[in-house]
């Protein structure tokens, strides 16, 4: 069985977008020519704020104003998952309030990541505009592509507006990606591994 530890140390975000929702995100490259980003201009180091530029994308939950945001904003709602025991936990998810995918959840990885396939098949436009990072692996380093959606639901737990990594992982066995903190951190999450349940609570 391949284990959680080994997938956070094979996929721990080094320049990934930060979990807030509350800011604009900013871009700044280090002096290797690395890019990072940052959740607002105070969270970029003194020495690269000159050279730092908002990239047009702010996580931020959808706002009442919106058609379908049925009047809630930010976090809402509550669900149980169950799972087997000493097995991964393996969660179905609802993206944009339509496209369904399965996320194995990870409270050690800090983002959420979405394979292509399933981003597409929610609507989620792929091409375009987008803001990328980069990721630490076994044999190198790769890119990878943060998309906007518009909600992200575990059963009635939703958060909104929220920016997620399209990429495809190098194995099935965590079904279409990772659910990660930047989700999870929304919520009180409570993991009952004697009896198989996850629960998240709104906060």
């Amino acid at each position: 069985m391949l284990r959680t530890a080994l997938l956070l140390a094979v996929f721990g975000l080094v320049a990934a977008l930060p979990a807030r929702v509350d800011a604009e995100i900013y871009k700044w490259v280090d002096d290797n020519g690395v890019p990072h980003f940052a959740d607002g201009i105070d969270s970029v180091p003194d020495r690269y704020r000159s050279r730092a530029s908002p990239v047009g994308l702010k996580n931020e939950p959808a706002t009442s104003s919106g058609p379908s945001s049925g009047g809630k904003a930010g976090p809402s709602g509550g669900t149980t998952i169950n799972f087997t025991p000493g097995q991964r936990i393996l969660v179905d998810v609802k993206i944009n309030g339509s496209g369904g995918a399965r996320l194995m959840l990870d409270t050690g990885a800090d983002r959420t990541l979405i394979s292509p396939r399933a981003l597409q098949a929610a609507g989620v436009r792929i091409a375009g505009p987008t803001t990328t990072g980069q990721i630490v692996g076994a044999t190198g380093s790769e890119r990878i592509e943060f998309v906007a959606i518009d909600s992200l639901e575990v059963g009635d737990a939703r958060v909104g507006r929220m920016s997620v990594g399209s990429f495809n992982l190098p194995t099935t066995d965590v079904g279409d990606g990772l659910l990660g903190r930047d989700f999870l951190d929304q919520f009180n999450v409570n993991i009952d591994s004697g009896k198989g349940v996850v629960t998240l609570s709104p906060k």
